[in-house]
């Protein structure tokens, strides 16, 4: 699926060059100074303001990373229970950066399931190397590239939920060969470490609140719309796109944050990867606050 939105991509852009006005060869002679002097200026105004618009487009997509780098977790709270692990592997086509959550099994044994969960589908280098080097089969070789450099990078961050619960956000980085800007995706786990369970929407949220939830969330979105900040060019989250993602958040003292991959709510180069709501403004869809258990 990636390979066909590249390819696709590359087709677009290949149409839009064609669009382009084309200079005709058989420019009247008695052309004047005059319109040959605005024909440039106009072809220099439209160069620039192409210009001017990628640059600009780096600059936001390099703030909004940042926002996201920069997020203070409880890491350093959660040291003796939770180790940062890395793995590094440079190949001359690709480069897979990892930085990684394990729970200390010496603490709980049965911290064994988050870490065979999580290595199982999260950190299956040989399925990851397959993937990079078919696609560049196609990729690469229908473009005639010499050489196709692809990077995975994946960090995290985690938070600490009345002792009993973890919050952990994995950010994937990957840029793809051929493409302008790297793109960014998101899982978030939850889990019990008094149950050694993983906790997933309906296990926290109550029955049937998933339309009030999306309607919060996009009331949300469409504040900032308005505003015109942060969400630049946004929109709102489609119940289906919901749907998906309604699984992906992690919950931050007194806040629940949903994140989304870029271009689910935003393009890639502005906006947020995430939206905030506060618990109080959503206590009577948790369960915890309905006198219901947070696991069945």
């Amino acid at each position: 699926m990636r390979t066909l939105i590249i390819i696709s991509l590359a087709v677009l852009s290949l149409m839009a060059c064609n669009n382009k006005t084309q200079i005709k060869e058989n420019t009247e002679k008695d052309t004047t100074k005059s319109e040959q002097i605005l024909d440039q200026n106009a072809d220099s105004t439209q160069y620039f303001s192409e210009e001017t618009l990628e640059l600009n487009q780096e600059k936001t997509k390099s703030r909004k990373v940042e926002r996201l780098i920069t997020i203070e977790d409880d890491r350093n709270k959660l040291q003796e229970l939770v180790i940062a692990k890395k793995f590094y592997k440079e190949e001359d086509l690709y480069i897979l950066d990892y930085e990684y959550p394990y729970l200390n099994e010496e603490i709980d044994t049965n911290n064994t399931k988050f870490n065979d969960f999580f290595t199982e589908n999260y950190l299956n280098i040989e399925a990851t190397e397959n993937e990079i080097l078919e696609d560049k089969v196609i990729f690469c070789d229908s473009l005639g590239i010499g050489r196709c450099m692809d990077k995975r990078i994946i960090d995290y961050k985690i938070y600490d939920i009345k002792s009993n619960l973890i919050s952990v956000l994995l950010y994937k980085e990957n840029y793809y060969s051929g493409m302008k800007h790297s793109t960014y995706m998101f899982e978030c786990l939850n889990f019990d470490l008094n149950n050694h369970k993983f906790i997933y929407y309906n296990d926290f949220f109550i029955d049937n609140s998933e339309k009030e939830l999306l309607a919060t969330i996009n009331k949300t979105i469409s504040s900032g719309i308005n505003s015109g900040e942060l969400y630049y060019e946004c929109w709102e989250l489609s119940e289906e796109d919901f749907k998906v993602y309604k699984h992906n958040f992690v919950v931050n003292d007194d806040i629940v944050e949903f994140y989304f991959d870029d271009c689910i709510i935003c393009p890639s180069y502005t906006g947020t990867y995430s939206i905030e709501i506060p618990i109080n403004k959503i206590m009577h869809l948790i369960k915890i606050y309905n006198n219901k258990p947070l696991i069945g």
